[in-house]
């Protein structure tokens, strides 16, 4: 096994370092863009189309209406024509095959709307047919049978618009801004897809009017928004027109517009406007925008009629030549401006790339294949697609053009050395600990009760929080605040009720499995189905935190994201089947140190780092609120200080006193009271050291604001943020002990669990249903379970990849609270109910489980109070049904009151 585990790692050594060595330059460190040609679509005749509507389904690329100047040029006084045809474009062909292909029309001619990728196709919405009047209509393309197109008509819009923002995310099709009829709208609306009936009217865009923005659905924070960014207000007979250099964002979840930060890319001071440029959402909280004018140029031409007419009344008011001559040369510069050379108009040739969770704005990637005006740009079968557009005013160019942009990590050699020395490590950890209780099942279950206390409560501390801890709390401080924090105080709060109420049953009672406690206290089918919604918690849970390192060493090497979900489970399962409880608690020890002593030396490496220093930091942090412990509100739907508090308290109680994982910590230490100091220690350990990693959240926060250029780009996941900075800024070497310590982390998780899992069936079904099973059975069946829950965890893992998660954090606490709740209210009832039987017990929960899912499913409730909710659900039942069904049982010794 351990020749087999060398050679995996060597391997995938091997094959990071080829994939490393074909990476060419790039602009930032760590992204590269790439150009190629597609071909031209071209439009009665050799030019290509403007303001046309444009999305993709797959590899296919479509193209629907646009505009322009077929015969007599713009600058000539020409006619613009508007068209109906449906383009598409197949990138899986290759480039011999690969052409435009007409597939269909549209109802009418149309440009100047709104066209989006939704799923299976795309939605045009409103534009103009004639450059005057707006249209209302809404069309949703698709492929039909046979592959044949089909155009579904969707609700219209309120007003007709044109010339307006627009974009599909997080289930809705937004638009705003724009002209209705000619008349500059600040009006918002957004439709359900699929299945929306009619649009809702959102609040009106802030600010001016907004002519020709840009309109992108990326996450923020907290969930999707809709970025604004950009656009012209046009000039009136009385009032200059302007080119805006910033925008707005709108959150669903508060129904309001913030304003974006001014769109002055890193390390310049000039600002840059997006009018007539378009925009597509990069990995997880990027939105990368290309094209669009020049703001001088712009906006001395929307403004040159109003200077005309106040020149003209000015020099017949004062009829001196300088200003004759003021007017002779508005009037040339108007005749002459369609006719200047492409290079003149100066269009945007760079990529804007804005950051939601900074506010921060960059420049990367000149080309003059970017340098265009009303081209669409599509997201594509991994590439980023510009279609036509202006050159300059009034010239269509029929150029598309694919832009790529990779990621090119750069983990090292000496890093991959320490990490492959850790891995090693671990697993000869375990196999030390095969050989030295080789064949005895209660070395195994319970490491033969020798394990110290302070082992054990650093044990817990580790198999509790690691995993999530190292990666996904830093994460959520990042990306929000330190309002989770007082989560982790209510570990210490529920320390003492555990040790004084619960600690006792379980040691007292000798079980090997917690949930023997309810078999003696209830009566079997209750165990049993403890014991197995514990099992599948438990799989799932593995999958989460199998999943986190995975992305981190994705992150950091570019290894494929599947590869590393099995590789880390082959390691974990190898070193946890060998050694049992023993080798995982020693194992936890020493990640312990590495996770703690790793984490405390990033938080001063990323306060230092900052821009400033230390007072850096804490300005930055100050003034955009990143230090803030609680929100006062009353909203029961988001992480408010009274639904963390009680979600807090309960997700921790259902944790502590059900969970297989920790109470067998309880039962490896050599007596009670050492029992009690293990808890209080973990305890301790959750509220002073996760100061650090809360610290660590904001310090990611306060570098990337102060070093904007220094991110991925294109990163997939926000909970890969921390691995990312220790591969990107940390000296060699100790980026690969902290990556070691993500993987210290996920091991000491998983391998608890995989433990666990193996006690409760072997203890709950195994030995209950074969109760002459001798030792050596018992251990063999143990380490057969150990690796089925260990690869069940993997595949459940495999499959979360496919899932888009934002905050691996909230996934986590939603899991438990579904599947946990009843748990902890079967203990609760047990111990301090002694009225509740069997049958009552079993009927609380059910309906406290059924309850947590009817909340999840028909109510907005946080999903932070999920536990609250089924452990109150499943105790108020259990008393409600024991004033009905009445059970005499024995309880010496199984509750509170008959204890001993």
């Amino acid at each position: 096994m351990n020749k087999l585990l060398l050679t995996l790692l060597t391997l995938c050594l091997a094959l990071t370092m080829q994939a490393q060595a074909r990476h060419g330059g790039n602009d930032n460190p760590f992204n590269s863009v790439s150009y190629r040609p597609l071909p031209p679509l071209r439009v009665n005749g050799q030019q290509g189309v403007s303001a046309a509507f444009a999305g993709s389904t797959g590899s296919k690329l479509l193209v629907a209406g646009g505009c322009n100047f077929p015969g007599t040029p713009a600058a000539d006084g020409g006619d613009k024509q508007f068209y109906a045809d449906i383009y598409e474009l197949n990138l899986h062909h290759t480039a011999g095959t690969m052409q435009w292909r007409k597939i269909g029309c549209l109802p009418q001619p149309a440009a100047y709307g709104v066209g989006v990728s939704v799923p299976h196709g795309m939605v045009c919405v409103g534009g103009t047919s004639n450059g005057k009047q707006s249209l209302a209509k809404s069309y949703y393309l698709k492929s039909g049978h046979n592959h044949q197109l089909v155009i579904e008509a969707l609700p219209a819009l309120p007003q007709p618009l044109d010339n307006m923002a627009g974009a599909y995310g997080g289930g809705y099709i937004y638009v705003a801004g724009g002209l209705s009829n000619g008349s500059p709208s600040q009006a918002a609306y957004r439709l359900r897809f699929p299945g929306g009936k009619q649009w809702e009217r959102l609040p009106d865009l802030p600010g001016p009017a907004r002519v020709q923005p840009v309109g992108v659905v990326q996450n923020s924070a907290t969930g999707p928004c809709f970025y604004l960014a950009g656009g012209f207000t046009p000039a009136t007979d009385t009032q200059r027109g302007m080119a805006h250099t910033d925008g707005w964002c709108y959150n669903p979840a508060t129904h309001q517009w913030t304003r974006m930060a001014p769109i002055v890319p890193h390390g310049r001071t000039e600002a840059v406007t997006l009018a007539g440029a378009a925009g597509v959402p990069s990995g997880c909280a990027h939105i990368v925008f290309a094209g669009g004018v020049n703001k001088q140029r712009f906006e001395a031409a929307i403004n040159r009629p109003l200077l005309i007419k106040q020149a003209r009344i000015d020099a017949q008011r004062y009829g001196t030549q300088a200003m004759h001559a003021y007017v002779a040369r508005l009037e040339l510069e108007k005749a002459t401006y369609m006719r200047q050379p492409e290079a003149w108009y100066a269009f945007n040739d760079e990529l804007i790339i804005y950051h939601t969770i900074t506010n921060t704005w960059v420049a990367e990637s000149r080309s003059p294949l970017l340098a265009r005006a009303g081209a669409a740009l599509v997201a594509c079968d991994g590439e980023w697609v510009v279609v036509d557009g202006e050159s300059k005013p009034g010239i269509r160019s029929a150029a598309v053009t694919a832009v790529k942009m990779d990621v090119r990590p750069t983990f090292g050699w000496l890093n991959w050395t320490v990490l492959v020395a850790y891995l090693v490590g671990m697993v000869l950890l375990g196999y030390y600990f095969m050989k030295r209780g080789e064949g005895n099942a209660d070395d195994f279950f319970k490491g033969g009760g020798r394990i110290p206390w302070w082992a054990a409560g650093i044990s817990i501390y580790a198999t509790m929080l690691s995993a999530i801890t190292y990666m996904a709390y830093p994460a959520k401080a990042y990306a929000t605040d330190w309002t989770y924090y007082p989560m982790l105080v209510t570990i210490l709060l529920v320390s003492f009720p555990v040790i004084k109420y619960y600690l006792p049953f379980f040691r007292r009672l000798n079980v090997t499995s917690a949930y023997e406690y309810l078999e003696r206290r209830f009566n079997a089918p209750t165990r049993l189905l403890a014991s197995a919604l514990f099992i599948i918690f438990m799989v799932v849970r593995m999958a989460l935190v199998l999943y986190l390192p995975s992305l981190a060493l994705t992150a950091v090497t570019g290894i494929n994201l599947y590869i590393c979900i099995v590789l880390m489970a082959l390691v974990t399962i190898v070193y946890c089947t060998m050694g049992g409880v023993e080798a995982v608690v020693w194992g936890d020890v020493v990640q312990g140190f590495i996770l703690v002593g790793g984490a405390l030396f990033a938080a001063g490496y990323l306060v230092w780092g900052t821009d400033g220093g230390a007072s850096g930091f804490w300005q930055i942090a100050m003034d955009d609120h990143k230090m803030r412990l609680f929100s006062w509100s009353l909203d029961y739907r988001s992480a408010t200080f009274w639904v963390i508090i009680l979600g807090g308290m309960a997700n921790n109680l259902i944790s502590y006193t059900s969970d297989q994982t920790v109470i067998q910590r309880y039962l490896t230490t050599k007596d009670e009271a050492g029992a009690r100091r293990s808890i209080m220690l973990n305890g301790l350990m959750s509220v002073f050291v996760s100061v650090a990693f809360f610290a660590i959240g904001t310090g990611l926060y306060t570098f990337f604001k102060t070093h904007p250029a220094a991110l991925d780009y294109t990163m997939g996941k926000a909970d890969t943020i921390f691995p990312f900075f220790m591969m990107s800024q940390l000296p060699q070497g100790v980026a690969g002990l902290l990556i070691a310590a993500i993987f210290a982390a996920t091991m000491s998780t998983i391998s608890s669990n995989i433990n666990s899992v193996a006690t409760a069936y072997s203890v709950d079904f195994y030995q209950r249903f074969r109760p002459t099973a001798s030792n050596a059975a018992t251990l063999r069946v143990a380490r057969r379970t150990c690796i089925v829950s260990g690869a069940l965890g993997m595949c459940m893992a495999l499959l979360m990849a496919t899932w888009h998660i934002l905050s691996l954090l909230d996934f986590f606490q939603e899991i438990l609270g579904l599947l946990s709740s009843g748990l902890g209210g079967l203990f609760l009832m047990g111990i301090f109910f002694p009225r509740i039987g069997g049958k009552a017990a079993l009927t609380g929960f059910v309906c406290g489980v059924g309850a947590v899912f009817a909340v999840r499913y028909l109510t907005d409730t946080s999903f932070l109070l999920y536990g609250c909710i089924g452990m109150a659900t499943s105790v108020a039942v259990g008393l409600l049904c024991s004033c009905f069904v009445r059970e005499h049982k024995s309880l010496d010794g199984l509750c509170w009151k008959t204890r001993p």
